[in-house]
């Protein structure tokens, strides 16, 4: 069970650094966006398309494996510290950052300048959240 459970653990931290990556790359290409020709903004959009699927399927196996190693690893939740629960907290709001974004991101294809601001902030709050969720996993499970 123990090589089990370790599987799991490489899968969440490979799915995580997969997911995080959109956390760091999306700013800066969406800062470039706006200044962009239409050429470069194509390329710049295919760009964070492609990263888009990428963080969903990663989104989707930490909601999968987390809770896996959570209940395999410690049984459950009968000793998550509050470090755990400020994880989730975090969590919680990259999910709904990542779908508000990514809905005004769509709508920024389209030619919606604000909407392409909207985007940036939400891919802004996504980064400092994914920052807090590593902390306190570190904290949680340290």
């Amino acid at each position: 069970m123990e090589i089990v459970i370790n599987l799991l653990i490489w899968v969440h931290i490979i799915a995580f650094v997969a997911g995080g990556s959109n956390s760091v790359v999306g700013p800066v290409i969406g800062g470039r966006i706006g200044s962009a020709t239409p050429e470069q903004r194509a390329g710049y959009f295919g760009v964070m398309n492609t990263l888009a699927q990428v963080g969903k399927v990663a989104m989707v196996t930490l909601l999968v494996t987390g809770p896996l190693i959570l209940f395999l690893k410690y049984g459950g939740l009968g000793g998550a510290s509050i470090w755990f629960w400020i994880k989730m907290v975090l969590v919680a709001l990259m999910l709904a950052a990542i779908i508000y974004g990514g809905i005004q991101f769509k709508k920024s294809q389209s030619g919606d300048a604000e909407a392409g601001h909207r985007a940036e902030t939400a891919h802004r709050i996504t980064g400092l959240a994914f920052l807090g969720v590593l902390l306190s996993a570190v904290l949680a499970f340290n």
